[in-house]
């Protein structure tokens, strides 16, 4: 007994090594100063690239494992619309029109002001997405309109 309580702990010190070591920090920019939220940062599982600060490349059909990120919203919101776009250029988004927009399935609803909170969701990646780079922009935004964004680079790949 003692034996199977030391390997189920040795299992559950390696998972969390093995998980540590394969969540990796992106970079980000914020999307201006309209912004009514703090993103702290942004991750994305796996990107190996992120450690060199650059693009992270993302497989068809294998999607992204997650993608998460820790803000502090600066207004309290009953309900938050999510919000997943290619920054075609400094005016046009193309939106992610198959994401699901219901914030709340992937983080905490009320949000309360000043609060630091994260927000977590499987992406995946079609096969259909042409292979290219692309400025990604996420939005989370209040039904009052005040909303937190921010951009990070990704590359599709085959």
């Amino acid at each position: 007994m003692k034996k199977q309580k030391c390997l189920l702990l040795e299992i559950c010190i390696l998972l969390g090594v093995f998980t540590l070591a394969s969540t990796e920090v992106v970079d980000i920019k914020p999307c201006g100063d309209v912004d009514a939220c703090t993103v702290h940062e942004a991750r994305i599982t796996p990107c190996p690239e992120a450690l060199e600060h650059k693009a992270c490349r993302v497989s068809r059909r294998r999607g992204v494992s997650e993608m998460s990120f820790d803000f502090t919203p600066n207004f309290a919101a009953e309900t938050l619309e999510a919000g997943l776009a290619w920054q075609k250029s400094a005016t046009q988004d193309l939106p992610l029109i198959t994401m699901d927009k219901n914030a709340c399935k992937y983080t905490s609803c009320p949000t309360v002001a000043n609060q630091r909170q994260t927000y977590r969701i499987d992406i995946p990646i079609e096969s259909k997405f042409p292979m290219s780079s692309y400025t990604i922009k996420w939005t989370l935004k209040a039904p009052t309109g005040e909303f937190c964004c921010f951009t990070h680079d990704i590359k599709v790949v085959r």
